[in-house]
């Protein structure tokens, strides 16, 4: 099977998705990123940083994990052991580098992944290690590993 023009491109920022189940569910677009994605936005931009970003009131204003997770407490969740399935629950998966926040994923009813990847599409995927990644290859990004997991009612 030829990989598309977009395949090519995300496996080549993350080299893991060339050896995982993966899928294209949206088109790139700078409307939202993955924290808004995992808050239940594709219209808002959650960043820490730039003022005209989106960021909860009281949320600690850095990359740093905590700080992102408690930005996504604000919509509901609460820290949870693992990504495993729980039905009725909807977790998130939080990637970081050395305690810093780089990326987090969605689990959907299924028990595969959801990941906004920046400004770049939207894609589903069986595992959470498809963007793990923790080397700069060729100008890949760097995701690091699986961190933590938080949880809340499935809506």
């Amino acid at each position: 099977m030829s990989r598309s023009g977009q395949q090519r491109k995300l496996e080549l920022a993350l080299p893991a998705l060339r050896t995982s189940r993966y899928v294209i569910r949206g088109g790139a677009t700078g409307d939202y990123n993955c924290i808004a994605w995992a808050a239940g936005s594709d219209s808002d931009w959650w960043a820490p940083f730039h003022l005209r970003d989106h960021w909860p009131a009281g949320a600690p204003r850095d990359d740093d994990l905590t700080s992102v997770m408690a930005a996504l407490a604000t919509v509901g969740y609460e820290p949870c052991d693992d990504g495993q399935l729980q039905e009725g629950r909807e977790k998130i998966a939080f990637y970081a580098i050395d305690g810093l926040f780089t990326h987090v994923a969605v689990q959907i009813a299924d028990g595969r992944w959801s990941s906004k990847l920046g400004p770049d599409e939207l894609i589903e995927h069986d595992e959470l290690d498809a963007l793990a990644s923790h080397a700069n290859i060729g100008g890949a990004w760097q995701y690091g590993g699986g961190a933590a997991f938080m949880a809340r009612a499935r809506r």
